[in-house]
């Protein structure tokens, strides 16, 4: 998993990666550091998608940008569009079906 350090890598990575995971946390986050190493595993799974995370209290115009209002939040990015959204209390088996499907539809 990439750990962005400009609120600006997201946005090119958005336009040229098909399928773009972003976990949106606060590193002082114990949900958020909990579900870290899940989502590090399942980027192993789909390696034709990009795994990013972002700090958000040191990337302060993505809370703006991207809607961010609690934590964790997993944007999925699907063709440059924000396609799925998980925020707060989600299951990640849902977050893992939501990456398969696209997964398949665009590489398969």
């Amino acid at each position: 998993m990439l750990a962005l350090d400009k609120p600006n890598d997201l946005e090119h990575l958005i336009k040229g990666i098909d399928i773009v995971v972003a976990l949106m946390s606060d590193m002082s986050c114990n949900v958020c550091l909990a579900i870290y190493p899940d989502l590090e595993s399942m980027s192993q799974q789909f390696p034709n998608v990009m795994f990013v995370s972002a700090d958000v209290t040191s990337m302060k115009n993505l809370v703006g940008q991207y809607m961010i209002f609690t934590f964790p939040t997993i944007i999925i990015f699907v063709n440059g569009k924000e396609t799925v959204r998980f925020e707060r209390v989600f299951s990640l088996m849902d977050v893992e079906i939501s990456i398969s499907r696209y997964d398949q539809l665009l590489h398969q």
